[in-house]
């Protein structure tokens, strides 16, 4: 082989070489770009166009359970993780020795999904009957992050705090006589008008009337001692009031339509912040108003943000003198909500919230984003509030309720069987109807009867046998020191059920002839 044929030979290896150095990287790259775009959730329809899904993560209380969609039970139980193609799917969550729970969803394109709430309910439960509570009760309030009730009797001063955050229920009496307004003779004269549990569940704030006045009470829950009257503390005739921090040491107040910061440490009041106030709602330091303004002989309202520490706040909205104008505001993940309705028109705004600039002609709305923007309800809403995790709000006129799911942009519609209805857990709600405990969750799917009037079943055991016997239960002679009993024309009555913070029990009141009992059911094993 002469020289020449060696030099070509070399070039058409090289060439070779280097194509199938190409061909590899390009394969390389192909598979980086399809696993890349396969992990985004794009995919191949049957009509041969890419199309991208969503995803879904589905967590259950308690795990575990079982995963049908559309039909199709999935290999993986909860929790888990799974793209769906967007449209919308049958889901459906079981497990054995529990009830199901099931759900139509709706994905999109690109979307994620949270489904953390779904909540199954074991169904061979016993009633156990916990304590007797009395005749009759002045107050029964649960706390926020459902760790503790407190309740007290009529005109007592001594309040019980039952702190159910563990199997061991633990019933502290707080004797507040030198603490309550309208004290007489160790007699409570006045009437609880409102509560407000602290985030950490170490306060309560209370607003009594006595006669034709009403005092706010800080009460501290951990040492009563340092339990404070605000009204008296701060000589303010407090209107309305919330707390900033998670330990209720500083507050916002409203008197005479003056906002203004009050610390409860150091017992100092701030400078007026706000004026023209007619109501507010705040979450940590951010506050959201509405203000009435005149601008000659002309009247308007306005809906305004402030965070604490600018100088003013910042108009977002304007209404007319005689609108009616309900706002909240909250932080859901990373960004502050900022819902208003005006008469029946809701807007929901998210983001940062605008920073005062004195003498600006515009508002900066840098970041700021619309969720809804005067979507139309149903309702001209009397009440707006949000659920305790802030995940959801709900507009409220009578039996009727407007729910939004914050994180999704939902709006669900619908008729309440009751006016009285309490948070059961973060995305539950409970109801009393006819004697009987009835859930469902916020958008009124899964409504399941938990507790049927006169079938109560209740365990018990020797040291609750007189506390039995006294609130109406027949209890078997022959039975064991662990005995099971049956309550006589008992119902459930109105006051709010709960699920602990340890998700292993629910607690409801029942209401028998002798009185009213708190009363508990293992809903997991």
């Amino acid at each position: 082989m002469d020289f020449e044929e060696r030099v070509r030979r070399k070039r058409r290896q090289a060439i070779r070489a280097l194509v199938a150095e190409v061909g590899m990287v390009l394969s390389i790259v192909a598979i980086v770009v399809v696993a890349t775009l396969v992990a985004m959730g794009f995919f191949v329809g049957r009509d041969g166009k890419i199309e991208q899904s969503g995803l879904i993560q589905i967590h259950s209380m308690p795990t575990g359970a079982s995963v049908e969609l559309d039909g199709a039970t999935l290999f993986s139980r909860t929790n888990l993780s799974r793209s769906m193609p967007a449209g919308e799917h049958q889901l459906k969550l079981s497990r054995d020795g529990y009830d199901s729970w099931s759900k139509t969803v709706k994905m999109y394109s690109g979307m994620l999904i949270r489904l953390y709430y779904p909540r199954l309910f074991l169904q061979d439960r016993k009633s156990e009957s916990v304590m007797r509570l009395g005749d009759d009760l002045a107050f029964y309030f649960p706390s926020t992050d459902y760790n503790n009730i407190l309740y007290a009797r009529p005109k007592s001063t001594a309040w019980h705090l039952v702190n159910i955050r563990n199997d061991d229920v633990r019933d502290t009496v707080l004797e507040l006589g030198e603490i309550l307004p309208g004290v007489k003779e160790k007699i409570f004269t006045g009437e609880i008008a409102e509560m407000i549990w602290s985030k950490n569940g170490d306060a309560i704030l209370v607003k009594v009337k006595v006669a034709e006045r009403s005092e706010w009470v800080l009460i501290n829950l951990k040492d009563i001692k340092q339990s404070l009257n605000l009204t008296k503390t701060f000589g303010l005739n407090i209107d309305h009031i919330e707390m900033i921090d998670d330990s209720a040491a500083q507050l916002f107040v409203l008197e005479n339509h003056q906002l203004r910061k009050i610390n409860t440490n150091d017992r100092t009041i701030s400078r007026v912040l706000l004026n023209n106030i007619q109501s507010f709602s705040s979450y940590n330091n951010k506050v959201m108003y509405v203000a009435t303004v005149a601008e000659g002989e002309a009247r308007k309202q306005q809906v305004g943000v402030y965070r604490d520490g600018d100088q003013g706040g910042t108009v977002i909205a304007e209404a007319e003198p005689d609108d009616r104008i309900l706002v909240a505001i909250s932080k859901y993940y990373d960004d502050e909500y900022m819902t208003y309705i005006i008469n029946d028109e809701m807007t929901i705004h998210y983001g940062p919230v605008p920073a005062y600039r004195e003498n600006a002609k515009e508002t900066d709305f840098t970041g700021f984003k619309t969720l809804l923007a005067k979507l139309k309800l149903k309702i001209v809403p009397e009440k707006l509030v949000l659920s305790p995790n802030a995940d959801y709000l709900v507009a409220s006129q009578g039996l009727n309720l407007a729910v939004v799911d914050l994180e999704m942009g939902e709006v669900f519609e619908y008729e309440s069987n009751s006016e009285r209805l309490d948070w059961f857990d973060n995305s539950m709600i409970a109801s009393t109807v006819d004697g009987s405990l009835v859930v469902w969750d916020f958008d009124h799917t899964n409504l399941r009867t938990l507790v049927q009037q006169k079938k109560l079943d209740v365990e018990g055991d020797e040291n609750l046998n007189d506390d039995l016997n006294a609130t109406g239960l027949k209890q078997d002679d022959s039975a064991e020191p662990k005995t099971v009993t049956t309550f006589i024309n008992a119902e459930v009555a109105h006051y709010p059920a709960l699920v602990s913070s340890n998700n292993r029990f629910m607690y409801y009141v029942v209401k028998t002839h002798d009185g009213l009992t708190l009363m508990r059911e293992r809903i997991r094993d």
